[in-house]
Parts: structure tokens; C-alpha cells; sequence
């Protein structure tokens, strides 16, 4: 049985197709070896962009690609199908789902269906690295942190390119490989329960009414005596976590506890932190210290000095309080002025004259 270990590289772009950004592949690399981990072949090609004609700054620094070499680059599909023909019936690994994300959503975009055609057989290798290494559940390790904690030296391979990233990823399995342990690693790609779960997306759970959150979840133990705490404030809501303050009756400690929620397409996975009281208590009140340290030095500076007579002594201005600090005043707006509207007089016709009349004949002239 070989293995191949694939690395892709992409460009974040907009597509007007979807209304909305994707990741186009630009770069295939991969590695193919025997049961031994010796190399059997290397695969690299350049994918020629269709949907996002230029790179993007911050792609072209950490990949040092340009836009003419990637002109020169194969379709999306010449690649799938050459790569497809190359790999053969081997087992596909990757650092990561991210990669697989990435085949599927081109996939899709180019060919209409998300399945990937070479995918039958999958490892993770980031999960199986973790396990070997006892990695911390609650993190996630990348390929350069588990090469550091291997011994294994980084400078000889170029980041952020697709063929090196996947032989330093060779290097690092080379390092943990065990046949038996990686029998259990190995997933069944043709299934439909696959795609269901790479594709499905983690939810944080906001949420305490969830009827999948346990009594038990919200609990905490003191991590002195193991005694389990009492809750003293309510649950806040912060940075997608909700946090409380806690007190251990037996041996008197504080602490503040932080839960954090997130749903998995395996279920609810439930992160628990203990952090300092004192710590977390200077870190929420920074201002407040500040204040008090400034109310003393004009305090201790308003005291006459010395041989110095009290009206010479300069007084200091008061302190001003965090939130008045903070929040300045606003100037008083005055109220609109009304506009004076100028009536022109109404023009006033001349009276008309009476026609003089003779005395002698009343009748007229």
C-alpha cells in the first residue's frame, strides 16, 4: 500500500458566478511513498487561474509566485486529471482538512459535483501527529510546531510552497510512522458519511438553554483541592465563552471559569479554562488603579512644602474620573436660527384723479 501526502496552495478570490469569495487552487505538490515511507515519485504543477486573474498581495509574499508563472500554469481539470492518473490507487494524506475543503469546493465550482475523483482512501496526518506527540486536545498543531518539537529542521524547506510543505509533512510522519497505529486513521473516502462530515461546519453554541448542554458542563473544580466550587456571579457572555467567578468553600480559593461550547458534526465538544481571579481582576480594571495612583500624587503634591508659604504653593487641577476621561463632553448646540422671510409690499395703484367741474355749468365742460 503507498501513500500520498498532498499539499495545495490557493488565492482567496470573488466569484461573480457565486455572489461571494472562494479559494481557487493555484499550486499542486505531493510526495508518493511505499509501506517503508521510502520516495517513490514527486508530483508539482501550477494551476492558471480562472476565476481570479491576479494574485493577491498577501498571497504573493507568502508564496513568491507571480502572475506570469501562473499564466503558464494547466487548467484546473488537466491537473485533477493528471494527478488522478499519477497517484493511482494509493492512500491520499493531508496536513489538515483544509486542503480536501479546498478540492471540494473546486470541484464543484469547475466540474459540478464536490466529490473528488482520486479521493478513496484518507488520513489525517495533523490528527494522527497529535496523537503520537499527546498533543493538547483542545489546540491544534501546525506543520512548523510539530516539526520544532521533532528536531527536525525548517530552513531547508520553503514555506508555503505546495511540494516542500508536503515533504516536510513526510519528515514529520517519518518520524511518528507506526503501521499499527495508523490502521485506524485510515478513512473510507467512497462513503457518503465522509463528505457529511468534512463538510460540515462547526457552530459555537451561544446559547445556555441548548438542550444538548448539561448541569454538569456549567460545574467546576478547584484546582488545589479538587473540591467542586461554588458559582458567585452569573454567567457573562464574552468572546463567544461564557465566563463566571467561583469559590472553593474548603480551601477558600477564586477563580474565574470559562466555558466555551462549540457543535461538531460528532456532537458537542465542551472547552473548559481556569483563570487567576487576581489576574483576570487587574486585567478588567486597568482604569480604576490608574485613578486612584493619580489621586494620590495630586494629593500628596497639594501639601505645602516646607519654608514655603501656602499661597505660593501651585494647586493642582482635580482628577478627572476614568469614565469622564473617556467619554468627553459635548459642546451645547444651538438651535437653529430661523430664516427671516421678507414680505414685499403689495404694489398700491395711484388713486385716480376727479375731473375738475366748472361752477358756472355743474354738467361739465
Amino acid at each position: 500500500m503507498d501513500f500520498v501526502i498532498l499539499d495545495l496552495e490557493w488565492n482567496g478570490t470573488y466569484s461573480r458566478r457565486l455572489k461571494g469569495f472562494m479559494n481557487e487552487i493555484i499550486e499542486f505538490g505531493a510526495v508518493k511513498v511505499n509501506e517503508d515511507l521510502k520516495i517513490l515519485d514527486t508530483f508539482s504543477a501550477l494551476v492558471r487561474p480562472q476565476v481570479g486573474k491576479k494574485l493577491s498581495g498577501k498571497i504573493k509574499s507568502l508564496t513568491n509566485l507571480t502572475n506570469e508563472e501562473l499564466a503558464c500554469g494547466l487548467q484546473f481539470m488537466q491537473v485533477i486529471s493528471r494527478f488522478n492518473k499519477w497517484m493511482g490507487k494509493a492512500v491520499l494524506m493531508t496536513w489538515g482538512t483544509a486542503d480536501i475543503l479546498a478540492l471540494t469546493e473546486n470541484c464543484k465550482y469547475f466540474c459540478g459535483n464536490e466529490r473528488v475523483p482520486f479521493l478513496k482512501k484518507y488520513v489525517n496526518l495533523q490528527s494522527y501527529c497529535e496523537d503520537r506527540l499527546h498533543y493538547d486536545v483542545n489546540k491544534r498543531m501546525g506543520l512548523s510546531t510539530s516539526a520544532q518539537l521533532l528536531g527536525i529542521d525548517e530552513q531547508s524547506f520553503e514555506h508555503h510552497r505546495a511540494l516542500d510543505d508536503s515533504m516536510l509533512s513526510l519528515r514529520c510522519l517519518q518520524a511518528l510512522y507506526d503501521k499499527e497505529a495508523m490502521k485506524p486513521f485510515i478513512q473510507n473516502a467512497d462513503e457518503k458519511v465522509f463528505y457529511d462530515k468534512i463538510l460540515f461546519k462547526t457552530v459555537v453554541v451561544c446559547d445556555l438553554s441548548n438542550p444538548l448542554i448539561k448541569r454538569t458542563d456549567l460545574m467546576f473544580n478547584c484546582e488545589f483541592c479538587g473540591r467542586r466550587a461554588h458559582r458567585e456571579s452569573d454567567w457573562v457572555l464574552k468572546n463567544k465563552s461564557y465566563r463566571a467567578s467561583f469559590l472553593c468553600r474548603n480551601c477558600r480559593t477564586r477563580f474565574y471559569g470559562r466555558v466555551q461550547f462549540k457543535l461538531k458534526f460528532d456532537g458537542l465538544v465542551v472547552k473548559k479554562t481556569i483563570l487567576p481571579f487576581k489576574e483576570m481582576e487587574a486585567k478588567e480594571t486597568p482604569t480604576v488603579i490608574q485613578t486612584k495612583e493619580i489621586r494620590a500624587v495630586a494629593r500628596d503634591s497639594a501639601k505645602p512644602k516646607e519654608g514655603v508659604p501656602a499661597a505660593k504653593t501651585a494647586k493642582l487641577p482635580k482628577p478627572v474620573r476614568a469614565q469622564e476621561r473617556s467619554i468627553p463632553k459635548e459642546k451645547p448646540v444651538d438651535p437653529p436660527k430661523a430664516k427671516e422671510v421678507k414680505v414685499k409690499p403689495r404694489y398700491r395703484y395711484p388713486p385716480k384723479k376727479k375731473a375738475k367741474t366748472n361752477s358756472l355749468h355743474p354738467r361739465g365742460n
